[in-house]
């Protein structure tokens, strides 16, 4: 029998990947061949890039196999008899793969996002019965608030992007129910490590922050580059409007505390339906702490959070887009959206502390950065 796994090339699904090997576990991993590679060779720079190496690879490739589909095709563009053997051998299906967008509309999403969800719970289908579909959506399919009158435990979708995980999450409910199946739905909310990342390895959102950052200082003239990263004694400090407010929180969870928990609850038994989990941290950050962590990016600067920015210079103009995705949203854990994980995992270790000196590793740029 084979684990399936769709998105092993991304951030969090690389890792799982890693972990499943590690297992001894035989493993399909659906794909597609991009810029110039095919998915094999993606699969193993994945890998590598979340720390595999040479050996690690070798005892890997007896286990691995590249299976290059497309998800918004039927059948997953493979020929029927492919199709249906992927299936039959299936233990569980891991569906990891999404369109990342926080800026993308609900119709460039979908065909990823939500057909594709479709078309893995029909391979799903066809696995033996007892195999389990995991999928893995987002703790922000919740929104903010829970609207008054309504009987679902999530409130309102913000992004396409939620949007879009939400509509998912129904494909699997409606599936499970009416097959009887078992479905899990696993809702992180912000993935990061405090480990090294490497360029051009899949990403991370404060390491998009960070090198987003590094990016616009370094193409800022000479002078401003100098009043960024240089703080002068007696010389005020520069200072910058972040739009935001300085209450909000965000819940940051470490992606090996993630990985651990997620395949501990496919461990478990779980009845016919579905069962959502929140992956989160269980302490949200305080706003302030991301703050301080691009300040001391930025040593001739002071950041400043205030609720809208009323003309803002020029370098408030390229930071605000930048930030607004962190603080013009409120990333609290959504804890109380499904089943918590220390009921359902009581052994399970807990993650790191997400601090200042978690926040600053995370973004993954040297500090302060250099011109």
């Amino acid at each position: 029998m084979t684990v399936v796994i769709t998105g092993a090339t991304g951030f969090l699904g690389s890792r799982l990947l890693r972990a499943l090997l590690a297992g001894g576990r035989p493993v399909a991993a659906l794909g597609r061949d991009a810029a110039g590679l095919p998915l094999a060779a993606r699969l193993e720079n994945a890998l590598r890039d979340c720390g595999a190496d040479d050996s690690e690879l070798a005892r890997a490739g007896g286990l691995l196999t590249a299976v290059p589909v497309d998800l918004t095709r039927p059948g997953l563009g493979l020929e029927p008899a492919e199709h249906d053997r992927l299936a039959g051998e299936a233990e569980a299906v891991w569906h990891c793969a999404a369109a990342l967008s926080l800026i993308g509309t609900v119709d460039t999403l979908t065909p990823v996002n939500v057909t594709g969800t479709r078309h893995l719970t029909e391979l799903a289908d066809r696995a033996p019965a007892c195999s389990p579909f995991l999928y893995v959506s987002t703790a922000y399919v919740a929104g903010d608030d829970t609207p008054a009158g309504t009987d679902s435990p999530l409130g309102e979708a913000v992004t396409g992007y939620e949007r879009t995980k939400r509509q998912a999450e129904g494909v699997v409910q409606e599936w499970a129910g009416r097959r009887g199946r078992t479905a899990l739905v696993l809702r992180p909310s912000l993935l990061a490590t405090d480990r090294p990342v490497p360029e051009g390895a899949a990403q991370q959102p404060l390491s998009i922050l960070g090198a987003g950052l590094r990016d616009l200082v370094g193409q800022a003239p000479p002078l401003l580059r100098g009043l960024l990263l240089r703080r002068r004694a007696g010389v005020p400090r520069v200072r910058l409007r972040l739009v935001g407010d300085s209450a909000s929180r965000l819940n940051i969870v470490p992606v090996e505390y993630a990985v651990d928990a997620m395949l501990r609850l496919a461990r478990l038994p779980h009845p016919p339906g579905v069962t959502a989990y929140p992956v989160v941290h269980p302490v949200d950050t305080p706003a302030p702490v991301l703050v301080a962590a691009v300040g001391e990016l930025l040593p001739g600067v002071e950041l400043v959070l205030r609720p809208s920015v009323d003309r803002p210079n020029l370098v408030e103009q390229q930071v605000n887009p930048m930030l607004e995705n962190f603080f013009g949203h409120n990333w609290r854990s959504r804890a109380d959206d499904g089943t918590p994980l220390y009921d359902a995992l009581p052994g399970l270790p807990p993650p790191a502390p997400v601090d200042g000196a978690y926040v600053r590793a995370a973004l993954n740029v040297r500090i302060p950065l250099h011109s």
